[in-house]
This record gives C-alpha cells, structure tokens and sequence, in this order.
C-alpha cells in the first residue's frame, strides 16, 4: 500500500535559512519537491565529484584479489590525496606496460638471429659489406641468395626461415627485411626484468589503495553525497519578498507530521501542512507488509504508481510467484532454489560467481519462490525430471497418486491438456481480476458516471465467467444459465453501447444516440483482439514447465544411456557428471525463463487491463546520509 502523504510549504527568513536546512536535514522526513530552477556551480561540482568518487569505488571493484600480500602502508589524509596518487600509479603503470610491450617485441625480432656483435658488423662494413637481416617462408628460401648474397639461415620457427646476408649493396631479394633493435638480447631481457619489476611494485601500491584507502573515498563520498543534496535544496527553493525570504516545499508521511510540527513551532518558519489535491506531484512510499515487501523491487522496475493509484505489488507479488513456480515446475529446481535463497538470507551466496553478486538481496523472496515451485513441482509431479507418479515414487493407486496422475492427464472428453487448460484459466482470472481493479480505480478517480462502459465489460467478461463456472460445477442448470447469459448480455450492451458517454447524451442526445454505439463497437473490436491475445499469452506458462520437464527428462536418459544396466562405477562417474551439468544448465536456463516471462505476464497483460502507468516517483527525503 502507499503511505498517506502531506504538503508542507515553508517560509524561511534568509539569515536564518542555512540553520534551518542543517535542522531539517537532520529532521530526516521531507522530502523537498523539485522544479525547473536550473543549475549552480556549487551543484555541478557536487554531482561531478560524486561521479568521481562512484568512478573510482567501481576502479577499486574491478581490481584482481593480490595474489601476495602489500608491503607498503599508505598514509593520507583527504579523498583528493588518493585520487591523485592513484591516477599517478595508474599512469605509471601504463607508461610501464607500454614500455613492457616495446621491450617484448624486440624480443621477439631479436631471438631468431641470437646474440649480434655489433663490433664485427662495423668492421665487416669497413671492408665494404653489409649485414641485413630476413625472414621468409622455408620453402621460398632460393639456393642462388646464398650464391650471390651470402645468404646464411640462422634460426627456423615453424615454417618461417630466419636468414642474414652479407653483401656490398642491398639484396633484391622476396624476402621481409627486418630491423634488429638497438640494444642486445641479454640488455633487453635485463631491461624487461627491470619493468616487470618496478610494474609489480605499482600494481602493489595501487592493491594497497584498496585495501587501506577505501574507508576514506566511502566517507568523502558520504560527505559530498550530503553536499550535493543540501545544493538540490538550495536550487528547489524560491527566493520570495527580494530575496529576503526562501519558500520550500516539500512532503512529509503523514505519520510524521506530529514531530515534524513540533520542529518547525520552536523555529522561527513559517508552515502550512495540507491535503494533497488534484494536479500535486506526490512522491510515494511504499508500506507493505513482510510479504509484499520481498517484491517491492519487481513493481519499481516498471515504475512507482501515482498518488491516486493502488499498489499494485501485493497482487504482482502473489501472481509472479505462482507463475514462476509453474514455469520452473520442477520439486527437486524448488529445493535447490529454497537452499540458495536461505544461503543468501545468510550472506553466504556472494561468492557464487555472477548469482552472488546479482542476486545479492533477494534471499527472502528467492527462498519464496523456491517454497512456490516446491510445492507446484510436486502437484505437477516432477522431480528433476522424473515423473514421480510414472516412476512409482507415489504409486497411482493412491489417493494422492491418482490426483497427480488426473493432472497430467488431458480435459476429459478432450485431446487437450489439462495443465494446458488451467494455465489459460489463470490466465482468465488474472485478467477479470485486472479489469475489476481498472474499474474499482476509474471510478474511485473520475466517479461512476465516466465509467459505465467499463462496469459494463466487467460485468460482462467476470459475469460471463462466473455464469460459466456455476454451469460447469452443476450449480445453474442449462435454461437457468441461459436466462443469466442474456440478462448479463443485455444489462452490458446498455452501458458499453449508449451509456458510454454520459456527457455526450445529455448535450445533445441525438448525437449521443448515433455516436456512442460507434464509440462501443470500436472498442468492442479493441478489447476482443486485445484480450484474446492476452488470454493466449498464458500457454507460456504451460509451454515453459513442458520445455523444462522434457529436456530435464532427457538429461536422465542420456546419463542412463551411458550408465547402462550394468551399473558400472567406470560409466557412473560420467553419467553422474551429465546429471549434474544437465540439471544445473536446464535450472538456470529455466529460471531465466521463469522470471523474464511472468514479468512479462504482470508488466504487460496484467497492467495494460488493469489501467496502471506507474509514472510515479519515490519519496527521498532530505537527510543526512550515512
């Protein structure tokens, strides 16, 4: 549910305003409404030091664990000082790097042809030769270089010819010529040892700043996080009697407007807490219970609702859970997703590489959805990939086994699944339940009069199914049926068909007459092509379990396929092997699918039906962050 809030306007006397901020900061409830009041410089260097610091905390993330413990203590007293010796370090360890890289490659050319002597080349060059170095493919290697240039191979690396020839002029041979480096080989390589060393001794002092210097960005960032939001306030604020006096307004929880008037009465403000009303941009805030709290996030994903709209994440909460339980549907997936959440509740998961971090904070409704899948793997009677009922586990003669087998069956009379049937039931109901809430918030909004069109398809669409469920059950005969259908049908067709404008009839009725029939078939024609494709979009569900209990169960065939009759230990081992890889993929891969699909279901068809835009922003209070 959403928290009652209240507007508060404050009138503050300049020389008293930068007190009454520090007061109202401390205060920690009012959240300062924003307007267009552009920018200060004071703001700007405040959100791009902020930036700055956020930059820097991510720099310190990606650096690889130290594989040897620092041997230097670092000693500062500011953020500044470590941001500037950290981007000397991290210069240096390019100019290094950079360096390192030049000094590889001269290896790398100087290695084929050895140790050179560059006094006998200048004495050769004296006598009037000249040395010059080649490299060519082995096989295009030709004898006559060797009879006209001297030409002496050297080294062979896989099918490449290193060569140097001696010759008075430069040969015109088909070969790469290749220019040795200045330095020898034993003065490269005692350079590179050199680099490597003073490069593993950077990267030490920058493992150092993070292992010693983090407690001082985290606090910098803290202090200039307050900064930037004291700099927000001063930008919302409105300068009032020539500057002599600031308004701010803000919103408050209702819940807090007692302690909040009891500081504003011992300063000297003037205040007014009111009502919101129409038009108000009110920040929200959620407050639900323990339950509808674990899926706060899902509803802040699409977006907050507005004041005047209902929470709709109780509902998303429930609905989410049932739908990724069917899509999983799998017990054994349940239990080893109940395990990880409770691993996550603990702090324990973090070190699973990708899920630790992703799902860092979810444990309470990971293990939810784990209890959810548990218990619909089971009445769908699969066990990673084993059909409990077909495996005799719960033989079928029981009563429970009978049940499971009747749900795994097909609609009697029919060739269609019965999971299949109760996927697009669900899907029926979640959508007469969205229209209800459309209709129940319309009307709460705008009065009943702008909504009989849209009570007259509720009670056509809900009525209809309900009339079609007590048929069903033997609770209406066929004739009783009947005579609720067209009842229903015509009580439906009054308010979609000449009630849908009300303002239009009355101006002028002969044009409401005319037009508002228009009005109702076109958005007869809306709602039949949306809903029936809505409706359609719940086979996933039914398709979703299907894909995952079948290559689940073919994961189980290919182990037993290699395991044999036999029961060998030397083919158990990789049958082992392929059900745990095979079930471990299918889980994951399944879990993907389970929640990216009844996301869709809620973001998409439950709240395109249920008139939800979620345009909403939240309720951030100024107060001093820690």
């Amino acid at each position: 549910m959403i928290t009652k809030m209240k507007k508060v306007d404050l009138l503050v006397f300049h020389q008293e305003y930068d007190e009454f901020l520090n007061q109202l900061q401390a205060l920690g409830v009012v959240h300062i409404q924003e307007r267009e009041s552009g920018t200060s410089e004071e703001y700007e260097q405040a959100k791009a030091q902020q930036e700055q610091y956020a930059q820097f905390v991510k720099f310190l993330d990606k650096l690889p664990v130290g594989e040897q413990p620092v041997n230097k203590t670092l000693s500062f007293s500011s953020a500044d000082e470590v941001l500037a010796y950290t981007d000397e370090q991290v210069n240096q360890e390019s100019e290094l790097q950079r360096q390192l890289d030049g000094v590889n490659r001269d290896l790398e050319i100087a290695e084929p042809f050895g140790e050179f002597d560059t006094e006998k080349a200048e004495g050769l060059a004296a006598l009037g030769y000249q040395m010059n170095f080649y490299s060519c493919s082995a096989a295009m290697f030709k004898d006559e270089w060797a009879e006209t240039y001297y030409a002496t191979p050297v080294a062979q690396k896989d099918s490449t010819l290193y060569f140097v020839t001696f010759s008075a002029e430069k040969p015109a041979i088909d070969a790469e010529n290749i220019v040795l480096p200045a330095k020898s080989i034993t003065a490269l390589q005692a350079q590179k040892t050199e680099l490597e060393q003073s490069l593993a001794q950077v990267k030490q002092n920058i493992q150092a700043v993070n292992e010693q210097c983090r407690p001082i960005i985290e606090k910098a960032q803290v202090v200039n996080k307050n900064a930037l939001q004291l700099s927000q306030v001063h930008l919302n604020s409105q300068n009032m009697a020539g500057d002599k006096l600031k308004l701010v307004e803000g919103w408050i929880p209702a819940e807090n407007e007692p302690q909040v008037k009891a500081m504003l009465e011992e300063s000297s403000v003037y205040y007014e807490i009111r009502e919101p009303q129409a038009g108000d941009n009110v920040p929200i805030k959620f407050n639900n219970g323990k339950l509808s709290k674990m899926y706060e996030r899902l509803t802040k994903m699409y977006g907050f609702p507005t004041y005047n709209e209902w929470d709709p994440t109780p509902i998303v909460g429930i609905f989410f859970t049932l739908f990724f339980a069917i899509c999983m549907g799998d017990c054994g997936y349940g239990i080893l997703i109940t395990l990880y959440g409770i691993l996550d509740m603990k702090g324990k998961a973090k070190s699973i590489p990708i899920l630790g971090e992703m799902l860092e904070g979810c444990g309470s409704m990971i293990v939810a959805l784990g209890l959810a899948t548990t218990v619909i793997g089971f009445v769908l009677g699969t066990f990673f990939g084993i059909n409990i009922v077909e495996a005799g586990w719960i033989p079928e003669t029981t009563a429970v086994g009978s049940v499971l087998a009747w749900l795994q069956g097909n609609v009697p009379g029919t060739t269609y699944s019965i999971q299949m049937a109760a996927a697009i039931c669900i899907g029926v109901f979640h959508i007469c339940l969205a229209l209800v809430v459309k209709a129940l918030l319309y009307t709460k909004k705008e009065g009943f009069k702008s909504q009989i069109s849209t009570w007259g398809w509720v009670l056509l669409l809900v009525g209809g199914v309900i009339t079609g469920v007590l048929f069903l059950a033997g609770a209406l005969s066929q004739e009783a049926m009947t005579m609720v259908l067209i009842g229903i049908g015509a009580v439906s067709a009054l308010a979609i068909y000449f009630l849908n404008n009300l303002g239009r009839l009355a101006k002028n009725p002969i044009a409401g007459i005319l037009i508002n029939p228009l009005a109702g078939l076109y958005d007869t024609y809306n709602m039949a092509s949306g809903l029936m494709g809505d409706i359609l979009s719940y086979i996933r569900l039914y398709a979703l379990c299907l894909a995952g209990g079948m290559l689940g169960g073919a994961f189980n065939m290919i182990g037993d396929m290699i395991r044999g009759d036999e029961g060998s230990i030397v083919l158990l081992i990789p049958a082992i092997l392929i059900y745990v890889v095979g079930h471990l993929f299918n889980l994951l891969m399944s879990a993907i699918s389970a929640f990216v699909h009844p996301l869709r279901l809620n973001f998409v068809e439950y709240f395109k039906n249920a008139g939800y835009d979620g345009k909403g922003h939240a309720y951030n209070p100024f107060e001093v962050k820690k």
